[in-house]
């Protein structure tokens, strides 16, 4: 099925974060945006964004970085940095030099490509990516890509930190010069604690990328999941000393929610007389379900009219079509995993309280309490849970997957 076919350019709900391009898409949180645009205007600023993931944090952060592009208060690269679990400090540098590199050179004047601090930061970056390379590693094109278990100790370093950093206060340098006023603002991605990154390595990288933070020239903003800020805060003293802001990005409310149908129908619609073969009582269902996590929910509506063939087989997609279908799709999901009878009825019970804590699940399933935790590991590994620390406490939730297939379950 072709989104063509229904008279639409594109798919209007892909679940890409907003770009450069698309900046005119962006809804909603208007009030952290006027906050955000005022402290990322200033120079040398370090902003943390965090928020439930699938919500828009990303998009929020590339709204922020691209207006302020679009003022020429800053150039950053079209890719967010998207942080790899165990990546050393050189790693982390290195792919923030390349991503730098390919703007410059891509969308910048020759003059800049020309000057020799240009030329020298690129043929590093080119020597860094041959070497990552001869290692069977692909270099920098969305970063450098490890197993969960490489470990830092795994990692070439070809070129010491400091230099790196020197060569990143030089393209800085060079931004400024061309006419950008406060320098280069970099977004790293992915700093979700638990999910995708231990501990200990985040306080390593944090601790190791303070210094240079607070290079002249040189803003950032850090995007992760809700926790960032905390852990920061109680973890990493050196980087919380110098936060400039923070900002937790929640779910848009419903009638956001509906503004930003209407503008993606009427953005990626071929002419004015095309109409969206969907109920709005879909879309309500999908946000309530979803708690508005859009990714998710522009992921869902994809895959129901892939599904239904719109056109072919029906003239609407109706809540009624609607609903056993995404319940099914998520079944199907979960099915996939393989999950023993205890497995699911852990999981089901968990979509019941919603948020639980080991103990807790142990009392009502009146299983022991490492008989309880090794399915949470389980499920945890199979991204069906999620937890945040509240103090010493893990308190579980159930992944989008599970509270989709299971919130009927009575």
């Amino acid at each position: 099925m072709q989104w063509e076919s229904l008279g639409f350019k594109e798919n209007p709900f892909s679940t890409d974060p907003i770009t450069i391009d698309t900046l005119p898409l962006y809804i909603g949180h208007a009030e952290e945006v006027e906050i955000c645009n005022d402290v990322v205007s200033q120079k040398d600023i370090l902003m943390i964004i965090e928020g439930q993931r699938g919500v828009g944090t990303t998009s929020f952060a590339n709204f922020l970085r691209f207006s302020m592009q679009k003022q020429k208060l800053y150039l950053t690269p079209r890719n967010e940095i998207r942080v790899n679990p165990d990546w050393s400090l050189e790693t982390l540098l290195s792919a923030i030099i390349s991503n730098t590199i390919r703007e410059i050179e891509f969308f910048q004047p020759t003059k800049i490509t020309k000057d020799k601090r240009f030329q020298d930061a690129k043929s590093l970056s080119t020597r860094i990516a041959e070497t990552y390379r001869s290692f069977g590693i692909d270099a920098f094109g969305v970063g450098v890509s490890y197993g969960r278990n490489s470990g830092i100790s795994s990692q070439p370093v070809i070129v010491p930190a400091s230099v790196l950093g020197h060569h990143l206060e030089d393209l800085a340098t060079l931004v400024k010069l061309s006419g950008y006023k406060h320098g280069i603002l970099l977004q790293l991605n992915n700093l979700d604690i638990g999910t995708i990154h231990e501990e200990k390595y985040l306080r390593y990288l944090f601790n190791a990328l303070r210094d240079y933070i607070q290079t002249r020239g040189i803003s950032w903003i850090l995007v992760g999941d809700i926790g960032l800020r905390r852990f920061i805060t109680q973890q990493v003293d050196r980087l919380d000393d110098i936060v400039t802001y923070e900002a937790e990005i929640t779910p848009l409310n419903r009638s956001e929610f509906d503004e930003l149908i209407q503008k993606r129908i009427e953005y990626f619609r071929s002419n004015p007389k095309v109409y969206i073969p969907i109920d709005h009582e879909v879309f309500t269902y999908l946000y309530d379900v979803t708690k508005g996590r859009l990714r998710y929910i522009f992921g869902l509506l994809h895959r129901l009219i892939t599904r239904v063939h719109v056109g072919d087989l029906t003239d609407k997609l109706t809540l009624d079509i609607a609903k056993p279908m995404v319940i099914r799709l998520a079944k199907e999901r979960i099915a996939k995993q393989k999950l023993t009878s205890t497995d699911e009825q852990l999981l089901q019970l968990l979509v019941k309280l919603n948020q639980a804590c080991v103990s807790d699940l142990a009392k009502q399933t009146k299983k022991s309490i490492n008989y309880v935790s090794n399915i949470l590991a389980k499920l945890l590994k199979l991204k069906l849970v999620t937890f945040q620390k509240q103090g010493a406490t893990r308190q579980y939730s159930p992944e989008l997957d599970a509270t989709v297939a299971y919130s009927d379950v009575k």
